[in-house]
């Protein structure tokens, strides 16, 4: 049994994917390997909100004035988070840019603001000044792109982590969640295989995750919350929506959306929804 692991940057974080093979599949581990990487550098090219020529740039360089053509790939994850939009009651707004731009202003803040047409393939902003970004489904997006592109490799013993979005493919394994008040400490650990484990907290970059009704930092009980499911856009987004509605109207969220979590409270508190209660085991 062999090993090989990838290490990069891309989408503003680290990243590793670890793939185990027997010896006849090391070539073709190493260019499913290459081919995940490659999809990730693509995906940080297209939506960026750094690079000028983005597709999201260019999206929000052209808010109120016309469309902007976009590949499929990123058609798609817009019309996700749309979906998404409307499944948390406006909670997951990637139209939320402007809050963390100087002048601050939720005037501009609308998720049905975001104009998509299926034929050409493009997408608008409908006001001037209007701004998106992806920050809070893309890796879990990733993740899910990326453990398809392994399965078609017929890769089905690895382990992908894209800045702490994790899934384990094919082998059990422990997913480590972050003391949200001792960083350099893990707080719980929870067993895991084929599904996606995300996670989210205040002490990712300070608070950090803005509520789009209000226009200020979500200020509520939550430390941080770990979401986990088969669908990795969508534990990304509940991960973000749960931050934004605390832990009562969050833990409701993730039944709606037939997800499960592990909740750490301001308090110290920690407790895990019904399904994944077995799984975890303290640090």
């Amino acid at each position: 049994m062999g090993t090989i692991e990838k290490m990069f940057i891309a989408l503003g974080t680290v990243n590793q994917i670890t793939a185990h093979f027997d010896e006849s599949g090391r070539e073709t581990v190493r260019l499913a390997l290459e081919k995940a990487e490659e999809y990730i550098d693509g995906m940080d090219d297209r939506l960026s909100v750094f690079k000028p020529e983005s597709e999201i740039s260019q999206i929000n360089a052209n808010a109120g004035k016309c469309d902007t053509l976009l590949s499929r790939d990123t058609f798609e994850l817009l019309r996700l988070c749309v979906k998404y939009g409307e499944l948390t009651g406006g909670v997951f707004d990637i139209t939320t840019k402007p809050l963390t731009d100087a002048e601050k202003t939720k005037a501009r803040i609308n998720y049905h603001d975001i104009l998509l047409d299926k034929n050409s393939l493009s997408a608008r902003l409908k006001r001037p000044n209007q701004g998106i970004h992806l920050g809070g489904i893309a890796k879990g997006y990733a993740v899910d792109r990326v453990a398809e592109i392994l399965e078609r490799y017929g890769v089905n013993d690895a382990v992908i982590n894209l800045g702490g979005t994790v899934r384990n493919i094919g082998r059990s394994g422990m997913v480590g969640i972050r003391n949200p008040f001792e960083l350099e400490k893990i707080a719980l650990s929870l067993e895991s295989v084929d599904e996606a484990v995300v996670t989210s907290g205040l002490y990712e970059r300070g608070n950090h995750i803005f509520d789009p009704v209000s226009g200020k930092p979500a200020v509520n009980d939550l430390a941080s919350v770990t979401v986990v499911g088969k669908d990795g856009a969508a534990a990304d987004v509940a991960a973000t929506a749960c931050m934004v509605l605390g832990s009562m109207r969050g833990v409701r969220l993730l039944s709606s959306l037939g997800l499960e979590g592990i909740v750490i409270l301001r308090n110290g508190s920690m407790f895990a929804t019904k399904n994944v209660r077995e799984r975890v085991k303290s640090a």
